[in-house]
């Protein structure tokens, strides 16, 4: 009787403690570097690793750093530029690893639509024009892209006017639309907007997207993959879980075929990139010209991307903070 009752007593601890496993919340922009963490969502790996993830959408780049700094989401995936300025208005977050690097050209362009007649980023230049957001090259604010776009114009000499030049927003979704309604002179967006909005219908016949430049030349920043450092420090096994799906994920992304990945991932790229969008919305003949990139496995970010964003948004009067490499990222879990 009293082994029954012990052993009773032992299943019933187990299934609450089973229950009482913290569920990992994190939220997924629509960019690259979020499409292994979604794949490894829809393939049942985070289940098979032990591993309870909450996997949260969210296209507004200010809506998931409020959702974050709330303690509303434990994790994101976000642009080293984000990670810095939030750490600097006071959310103690760390950076766990990276989660995609763009190394390939064309993987960020700078997009007009051929109707405007602008075929020249001094084309474009000389027809911005002050306080107007249709004159502008639309980009997302106080981005990964913002950076890139700034180092464009740097290595290509251009002097740039921000209030006359550019218009700022915080939706990537909205920028993509907005450049595909012909609502901006030029936008700046990475894959797989690219391709996107090249194979949607354009509202004006014979019209089509011409690529002012794609970032020859330019180191461009990496996504990365940051948590609310509480969470890590209360639940390190559980991220080490998450990272053992996540690397499984990007593995099993670089081994699989186009025609693989497509039927098996579809529906979770569409939802993450194109949110509400069917598999019928798709334009035909997108799939056969989208790039499937080779993913690298999450690693640490170099010291030489942290320090030019350092000195980025203290240039831009972002932050007057400079916080270290060493107190703002970990290896603990890409070692």
């Amino acid at each position: 009787m009293v082994a029954i009752f012990l052993l009773s007593f032992i299943l019933f601890v187990s299934i609450v403690q089973a229950n009482s496993t913290p569920q990992l919340r994190i939220s997924l922009p629509p960019v690259m570097g979020s499409l292994p963490i979604a794949l490894a969502n829809g393939w049942g790996l985070f289940t098979k690793h032990g591993v309870d993830v909450k996997v949260i959408g969210l296209s507004d780049n200010q809506a998931r750093s409020l959702a974050l700094m709330a303690g509303n989401i434990d994790g994101m995936v976000c642009d080293l530029t984000t990670a810095v300025l939030l750490y600097t208005s006071g959310t103690d977050i760390v950076i766990t690893s990276t989660a995609y690097k763009p190394i390939q050209t064309g993987s960020l362009a700078l997009l007009t639509q051929s109707y405007f007649k602008i075929n020249s980023i001094d084309d474009l230049l000389s027809k911005t024009a002050p306080g107007s957001s249709l004159k502008s090259i639309a980009i997302t604010s106080m981005s990964n892209i913002e950076y890139d776009i700034d180092k464009l114009m740097e290595y290509l000499h251009y002097h740039i006017n921000p209030d006359k030049d550019y218009s700022y927003w915080h939706d990537l979704l909205q920028v993509a639309t907005f450049l595909s309604l012909g609502s901006v002179y030029a936008a700046v967006l990475p894959e797989p907007y690219i391709t996107y909005i090249s194979n949607y219908p354009s509202l004006m016949k014979g019209s089509h997207l011409v690529h002012l430049s794609d970032f020859e030349g330019i180191d461009l920043l990496p996504s990365v993959v940051v948590f609310r450092r509480d969470f890590v420090s209360s639940h390190p096994e559980l991220v080490k879980r998450f990272y053992a799906a996540y690397r499984e994920a990007v593995e099993r992304i670089n081994n699989s075929s186009r025609e693989e990945l497509i039927s098996l991932g579809i529906n979770e790229a569409l939802s993450l990139f194109f949110p509400g969008l069917t598999d019928e919305a798709v334009p035909e003949g997108i799939m056969d010209t989208f790039v499937i990139p080779h993913f690298q496995i999450p690693g640490t970010v170099s010291q030489e991307n942290f320090k030019n964003v350092i000195d980025w948004v203290n240039a831009k009067r972002y932050t007057w903070k400079h916080p270290t490499y060493k107190e703002m990222t970990t290896d603990q879990f890409v070692k």
